[in-house]
């Protein structure tokens, strides 16, 4: 059997050296992060072309199985990819979390971290801390003018506290879980300054020192409320929402008062809502006479959750009444059919 015959590398070229930082950085940006960084041992001239490849970093993904030693080393990562010496980062995406913070201090680097990403046009971040006692969030993350997408879900004791001077104009998507606001007209009025705001949910907030709960937005197309694990004692403000383009509508917990929904259709949602989804915590939804004037042409699906009886539940037949094109209805009551028989059925059924 003869010799395998070598490939020949005499005068063969470095194709990939060859290549030009900017598209190097794209073909890396094609490979997840931890083998995109391992690139950085193979030259000089790679020790950062890693970076700019970098668009979205999670700290959910970077942090997982991650040993408790290896934590400065994950912090030197981020330093040397947002402050690179080389090259200015640009990222898209930050989800943030505080699993490896042990006291006050350590929340310092992660919030000039925080800072450096917005002030260089970050457009989507989330924020997940899960200890109690953190420092005042960033300034500059309710006053950034590149971000489409916050979400905070946060498990401080202390109220949260809104710059006066907030303004996010091309946030369109806004998420807020379990918060408690100091001053609620201030996270009211950051709501409205969303000009392009298109989503909406709000996870078991509290909204303090405030007589009316007033969402107000030409523009927000879905709206989520859940109120299911607030103390029915931080209810003290009725709800009034504006909102003509609304499309979508979902609320989870204690009717605020006899007149919520009605308040809310008449302001908008017989003109643009879709699909209303609620889920009841107490006796108070459709309980009150619907003026039969107001006729919800676009409602297509309707989701009706109650804990309680209905045995009073032609207020509810009552409604299916104004809502001609109903296509999708799922009822879930306590009393099952009880209370809804013998009643005229709607046209949309």
């Amino acid at each position: 059997m003869g010799r395998r015959q070598q490939p020949e590398t005499v005068g063969v070229l470095d194709r990939i050296n060859n290549l030009p930082d900017p598209i190097l950085s794209h073909i890396l940006s094609f490979l997840p992060n931890k083998e995109a960084v391992r690139t950085s041992i193979l030259s000089t001239r790679w020790k950062y072309l890693f970076a700019s490849s970098i668009s979205i970093l999670d700290f959910e993904h970077c942090l997982k199985n991650l040993y408790e030693e290896d934590v400065n080393n994950f912090m030197n990562f981020v330093d040397t990819l947002l402050f690179n010496p080389r090259e200015r980062v640009h990222l898209e995406s930050f989800w943030v979390n505080d699993y490896f913070v042990d006291d006050e201090d350590d929340y310092l680097p992660l919030y000039g971290w925080i800072s450096t990403a917005l002030s260089r046009g970050l457009k989507n971040i989330g924020i997940n801390f899960i200890n109690e006692k953190v420092p005042v969030l960033p300034t500059l993350l309710f006053t950034s003018h590149s971000l489409v997408t916050l979400t905070l879900f946060l498990h401080i004791k202390d109220d949260m506290k809104i710059p006066t001077n907030a303004c996010l104009p091309n946030l369109k998507n806004l998420c807020l879980t379990n918060l408690a606001f100091e001053d609620g007209y201030s996270i009211l009025k950051l709501i409205s300054s969303c000009h392009v705001l298109e989503d909406l949910t709000s996870y078991d907030c509290c909204f303090h020192s405030i007589s009316e709960l007033n969402i107000h937005n030409l523009l927000l197309r879905r709206l989520i409320l859940c109120f299911e694990h607030v103390c029915v004692r931080d209810y003290d403000y009725v709800m009034a929402i504006d909102a003509p383009s609304l499309v979508y509508f979902e609320y989870t917990g204690i009717c605020i008062v006899n007149e919520v929904l009605l308040s809310f259709f008449r302001e908008s949602a017989m003109y643009s809502l879709y699909i209303l989804a609620i889920e009841a915590f107490n006796e108070t939804f459709f309980r009150t006479r619907l003026d039969p004037k107001l006729v919800f042409h676009n409602l297509v699906e309707l989701k009706f959750h109650s804990y309680y009886c209905y045995r009073k539940g032609v207020r509810l037949v009552e409604f299916l009444h104004n809502v001609p094109n109903l296509k999708t209805l799922i009822l879930d009551l306590a009393d099952g059919e009880e209370g809804l028989r013998s009643l005229p059925i709607p046209s949309c059924l």
